[in-house]
């Protein structure tokens, strides 16, 4: 079926004032709204117990452009597990923590339950393990380049033609254990116990993850299990400057030395190794690197690293029991996309605190008008696809025509963010 064409300025998007026109298809319902659904590769995963709305959508046709969000949900004889990452600069470290972190967090659970025996394993024991797989995950991808090049004497006495021999080539293992350290990825983890009594949270970087449970008064309650790693967080902003005294550009522009959002993250070793690996081992890798900051910008202010941790926050929540087998209690895990689409909006942009209770109340009210029940799947709506419909809008009323502009503008850019949604009943 083909849809009349239309121009557009985007400027709800922000863009200035010239930048355009852009062609777009104006189509209409209810087929843009099977068009967000398609694009989005919205699924729902039912389990006995728990029904999970997945959504992951990057409208751009731009093969270069190509979402580098990954996430994961999986049933491990009844716990849950579910997993947002959030890839930067190329997706060989993303497509290695999917590859590599759920088997080992896999691992150190079944240990900790045979340790354990017939009692539970303490909450503070599996906090411990989320926090050390993914620190170890991390730890591997150093030690593959200390591995190839121990120390910074041993990189002084190779030529450039030796270090690019050791570590170039298509079919060559060195290649992709450079790349990886390239390349970096948030991740958020959250694992819940077969009773569904205890939940655990694991956040590294800017993913954010929000509890929303009903209380006793039949209202909804927002607990936010995130903690926000980034340039713009006064206490990450503290920590670093503290680890990093008389360096005053550690932290500039909001950005871990000018260049990078996030201060914790997995990869991006060019942050934690000293800058004659970047000079020598990464800047002579091929591919190189795919960074929006200039390495000669930043690399000078490279004095003491690491300058980003790999070290996780933990939040551990005990779940109320749910009651007639109804969902009193949902989990949403998103990528920093979602919340960066309400920054779009004409009001007064609301604060993050804001965004994710307003996530919650719309769940929430959903969820009772619908009277939904885990056991018998009534809740067939996708919620995850809900909330990222309501994030393209900016939180403003629906707009069909909006949304077709966002899904189908020929612009030679990517004009939104990876964005990733899983929406959980618990």
């Amino acid at each position: 079926m083909s849809y009349p064409q239309r121009s557009t300025w985007l400027e709800f998007l922000g863009f200035p004032p010239g930048y355009g026109p852009w062609t777009y298809r104006a189509i209409p319902e209810p087929w843009i709204s099977s068009e967000l659904a398609r694009l989005a590769s919205a699924h729902v995963i039912n389990s006995k117990t728990t029904t999970t709305g997945c959504v992951s959508l990057q409208p751009s046709p731009d093969p270069d452009d190509r979402s580098q969000d990954r996430f994961v949900v999986l049933d491990w004889d009844g716990w849950l597990f579910s997993a947002v990452f959030d890839g930067h600069g190329g997706e060989e470290a993303v497509d290695y923590v999917v590859q590599e972190l759920p088997s080992s967090i896999h691992a150190a659970l079944a240990k900790a339950l045979a340790d354990a025996g017939t009692a539970p394993p303490a909450p503070s024991t599996v906090s411990t393990l989320l926090q050390s797989s993914i620190q170890a995950v991390d730890d591997t991808l150093t030690d593959r380049v200390k591995h190839l090049f121990p120390d910074e004497a041993t990189l002084a006495v190779l030529t450039d033609e030796q270090i690019k021999s050791t570590i170039n080539g298509p079919t060559n293992p060195n290649n992709l254990a450079i790349l990886r350290c390239m390349r970096g990825t948030t991740a958020l983890v959250s694992l819940v116990d077969p009773k569904k009594e205890n939940l655990w949270v694991a956040s590294l970087g800017d993913c954010q993850a929000v509890l929303g449970a009903k209380n006793s008064n039949g209202t909804w309650d927002t607990t936010i299990l995130s903690v926000n790693h980034s340039g713009k967080n006064p206490a990450e902003v503290a920590r670093i400057r503290k680890e990093h005294p008389n360096e005053s550009e550690c932290i500039k522009f909001d950005r871990v030395l000018g260049a990078i959002a996030v201060t914790r993250a997995i990869g991006d070793h060019i942050f934690k190794l000293p800058v004659s690996y970047t000079r020598r081992v990464f800047m002579n890798c091929v591919p190189g690197f795919s960074v929006s900051s200039k390495l000669e910008h930043f690399l000078p202010h490279n004095k003491s690293p690491p300058y980003l941790s790999a070290l996780a926050d933990i939040k551990h929540v005990a779940l109320q029991p749910s009651t007639a087998n109804a969902s009193e209690s949902f989990l949403i895990l998103c990528s920093d996309g979602l919340v960066d689409l309400y920054e779009h909006t004409n009001a007064r942009r609301p604060t993050l605190e804001e965004i994710l209770t307003q996530w919650v109340h719309i769940l929430g009210e959903r969820m009772d008008s619908r009277g939904a029940k885990v056991s018998d799947g009534a809740d067939k709506e996708n919620a995850a696809l809900v909330l990222l419909r309501h994030a393209l809008m900016a939180g403003g009323a629906d707009d069909p025509d909006r949304l077709a502009q966002m899904l189908t503008v020929e612009i030679p850019c990517r004009w939104m963010d990876d964005t990733t949604v899983l929406v959980q009943t618990l």
